[in-house]
């Protein structure tokens, strides 16, 4: 009977690891990596939607197309932009008082009208703020803003219409010198505010009565159709 003698110096051969076996702890580790940051992408993807959808202007469904198309997107934001600069116009022009005289004119008013006006008004601008330095030096003339609704009538890469409805309001004191007012009379308005784009912002560049009728979209609130349609020229002469 021959004996089979093994070979000591035989190196053992090394098992063939299973295919179905378990996988490295490291490869399980950057599966859940990539799932972290997958699902941090999707949280910030719904989130800028949520913002998109939320903040735009128009119905829902107008709000949710644009959201995926840049160049609604782009547009809602200039109508926002137009509207929002024409309201600031309505406002500023017409809130004037005593309060702002240094000597016997305003520098606050014109201060506080000039960001929101192209180079051209500003001329016809200062015509009309000295009229109303003389009638709030003399007579202590106090005028308050209130705007309705505005809403865009037009608009294109660089101009729009703007419609601004609401009133103004003129006080009196009750006295020479007196700090109580009487409240003298409101007259409401509704004004086509035409505004140029220059540098990125929206300027106004003239304005005057509202078309009898006319009918804006995309409103901010409710334009209405009633009262006066205001004067044409800027406010702050009368």
């Amino acid at each position: 009977m021959t004996e089979q003698l093994t070979d000591e110096r035989t190196e053992p051969q090394q098992a063939t690891p299973r295919a179905d076996g378990p996988r490295p702890v490291r490869g399980a580790r950057a599966r859940w990596v990539v799932l972290g940051v997958l699902v941090v992408l999707i949280v910030a993807s719904l989130g800028y939607l949520g913002v998109r959808i939320g903040g735009g202007s128009g119905g829902l469904g107008n709000r949710f197309t644009g959201a995926f198309d840049p160049t609604q997107s782009s547009l809602a934001d200039d109508r926002d932009a137009a509207m929002s600069q024409a309201r600031q116009f309505a406002l500023r022009v017409n809130t004037y008082g005593p309060d702002m005289l240094q000597g016997k004119s305003m520098p606050a008013y014109r201060a506080q009208v000039e960001p929101v006006i192209t180079d051209k008004l500003k001329a016809q601008f200062e015509q009309s703020a000295v009229l109303a330095d003389a009638t709030v030096a003399q007579n202590g003339l106090k005028r308050t803003c209130d705007v309705f609704a505005t809403g865009v009538a037009a608009i294109d890469d660089d101009t729009a219409t703007v419609l601004v409805a609401g009133d103004f309001t003129f006080s009196y004191p009750k006295a020479k010198g007196s700090k109580q007012y009487t409240r003298a009379a409101d007259e409401l308005f509704r004004w086509e505010v035409q505004l140029d784009e220059v540098n990125g912002t929206w300027l106004v560049d003239s304005f005057g009565p509202a078309e009898s009728g006319k009918v804006a979209t995309g409103t901010s609130g409710s334009t209405g159709t009633s009262g006066s349609t205001g004067t044409s020229g800027l406010t702050g002469a009368q």
